[in-house]
């Protein structure tokens, strides 16, 4: 009776619920930046990684976790979502939005550095999130506002 229960309840919620976040899903595609300037800071950098804007784990938490496979695919290895960032940077980013990135370039904890940019970067993590209709509930509305963009 319980494992009838159990198929029921499968297949009525999507493929996602109740499992966690995976990277591993998004079938990301890596390669090489063409430049050694991190668009971020706008210095030349020892290492240089691709950076996603917003990351896979944002989206995931706004609501990729719904998406299929093939639909994290294309998010993952959408250039629209790519800028080359400083290595050191772009771990230090991590999985943050704007206001934790922010936060994060002047937190005192060993790496600190200046965002040249930061309007520019939000208006790029902006466009991500409506362009694959993410949810925006997890960031500070005053924050976009400032950049001149409505969430």
């Amino acid at each position: 009776m319980r494992f009838l229960a159990v198929l029921t309840l499968l297949s009525i919620f999507p493929p996602a619920f109740g499992v966690g976040y995976d990277r591993d899903v998004f079938s990301y595609r890596s390669y090489k930046p063409d430049t050694l300037v991190g668009t971020y800071t706008g210095k030349t950098c020892d290492i240089v990684n691709i950076d996603h804007v917003v990351s896979l784990k944002d989206a995931f938490e706004s609501g990729a976790k719904y998406w299929s496979d093939a639909e994290k695919s294309v998010f993952a290895n959408d250039l629209t979502n790519h800028l080359p960032s400083c290595s050191r940077v772009n771990s230090s980013k991590g999985s943050a939005g704007p206001i934790g990135f922010l936060r994060r370039s002047r937190d005192g904890r060993g790496l600190e550095y200046r965002i040249v940019n930061f309007c520019g970067y939000v208006g790029v993590y902006h466009s991500v999130k409506q362009k694959y209709n993410l949810s925006f509930k997890s960031n500070d509305s005053d924050l976009f506002k400032a950049c001149g963009f409505n969430i």
